[in-house]
């Protein structure tokens, strides 16, 4: 099953003193990089979540915002402003030091700076549920979006296969077409009665090997093959399709430097143009 790696979930939970909220976005990335904003939490139930996320999302990049629904009954919302002024100011050394334009807007939200009088979560099941219904609801919509891209992806799988099955038939009468072409240009070079038929066969049969793109085109319909086997798998699978994607590119790339038909080349442009449509494709799957 194909999953995009973006996706949007929110959960919630009801607890005894306290409503929870959890927003979990995910983004494109190579590896698991996961951020929890929001409500302090203790190293523990950091280490329960980051176990969580990378049980159940894999890869991407995380964004976990954590807050509560409102005032409750006995708490006061307070303003932590000696701790933005400490982040405000390693953003302006940082700005200074290292040329950049970082805000404020850019590292921090609300959360980071607003906070209840006794806010703790040192209770943290209402938290897991939460990020768990957040975690389902994500999921849903990377299944979704992963369909979508699945049935780009098919489409264009059959398009490349139809510009291969003509290059094999253009590559059906190359061999006699190269004879012909050599034959008579060593003729009109040599002339017909100075010329050794058995050489020229073995020159000409030298020639067209070097030339021969039937080992490029199988093991293009093998990787192929390869490629949309890997789609029905459960697992993870966008490193596999990225891998086998560049091996495509490399074969396709071998044919068309060794075909000199023209028939032959457009076609390795239009498998070229497809196979760059996945490649962008498969940079957002799981």
């Amino acid at each position: 099953m194909i999953k995009s790696m973006t996706g949007y979930g929110r959960g919630s939970c009801s607890g005894k003193d306290k409503n929870m909220n959890v927003e979990i976005k995910a983004l494109n990335s190579k590896f698991l990089d996961l951020k929890i904003v929001g409500i302090k939490i203790d190293y523990e139930t950091e280490i329960k979540i980051n176990e969580i996320i990378s049980n159940t999302l894999k890869r991407g990049n995380i964004k976990i915002s954590i807050g509560y629904d409102g005032l409750n009954k006995g708490q006061e919302l307070v303003f932590d402003k000696e701790r933005l002024n400490a982040i405000q100011n390693i953003v302006q050394e940082v700005n200074a030091s290292y040329n950049q334009e970082i805000e404020l807007k850019d590292i921090i939200n609300a959360n980071d700076i607003l906070g209840y009088v006794d806010t703790d979560i040192s209770n943290d099941s209402d938290l897991i549920i939460a990020i768990k219904n957040a975690i389902i609801q994500l999921e849903e919509m990377r299944c979704s979006e992963g369909e979508k891209i699945l049935e780009d992806i098919i489409n264009r799988v059959r398009l490349i296969r139809d510009y291969l099955l003509e290059i094999k038939n253009h590559t059906k009468t190359l061999s006699k077409d190269k004879f012909d072409h050599l034959s008579d240009s060593i003729e009109n070079i040599i002339g017909k009665n100075k010329m050794d038929e058995n050489r020229l066969m073995q020159e000409v049969a030298y020639l067209i090997e070097r030339s021969d793109i039937t080992e490029e085109i199988v093991r293009t319909d093998i990787h192929l093959d390869k490629f949309i086997e890997y789609t029905d798998m459960k697992e993870p699978v966008g490193k596999r399709l990225n891998f086998l994607i560049q091996e495509i590119y490399r074969e396709i790339n071998t044919i068309g430097s060794k075909s000199p038909q023209a028939d032959v080349t457009c076609n390795v442009v239009e498998i070229k143009n497809e196979l760059e449509k996945i490649r962008e494709q498969i940079q957002n799957i799981l």
